[in-house]
């Protein structure tokens, strides 16, 4: 078997039998595995296509982390509750003054805007 290959589980992936210390701020480690995440790479990986490719082989963001996509799904879970409790609200509008019916529908856009932000960055559409 050549030695630039792996066991023979995967004959196109090359064996890498060279380790590179680097020493890293808290700081640049941080920035390095968060970068590393927004590209759903290894920091190794990441660090290696930087290097390697330079940043011109990675895209400015490929995917949220999935950290930050839970969180924003948590966000649009709230915003759909508000939603339904401001429906149900306005729905009472025979016994709403003019004042109430402004700050309904104000209350309605902002909701659906950040709605709609979130469905961005998720880049999903709503």
């Amino acid at each position: 078997m050549p030695p630039n290959h792996t066991d023979g589980t995967d004959k196109t992936k090359a064996v890498r039998p060279l380790v590179v210390s680097v020493r890293l701020s808290k700081k640049e480690k941080q920035t390095i595995a968060h970068n590393a995440d927004n590209q759903r790479l290894s920091a190794s990986a990441y660090m290696r296509t930087c290097s390697l490719k330079g940043n011109y082989g990675l895209s400015a963001r490929k995917s949220i982390p999935i950290s930050e996509g839970k969180q924003i799904a948590l966000v649009l879970a709230c915003l759909g509750r508000l939603m339904d409790m401001l429906k149900s609200y306005a729905k009472d509008a025979e016994h709403q003054d003019r004042q109430q019916q402004i700050m309904f529908a104000a209350l309605r856009r902002e909701i659906m805007t950040v709605r709609d932000q979130c469905f961005n960055s998720l880049r999903r559409k709503p």
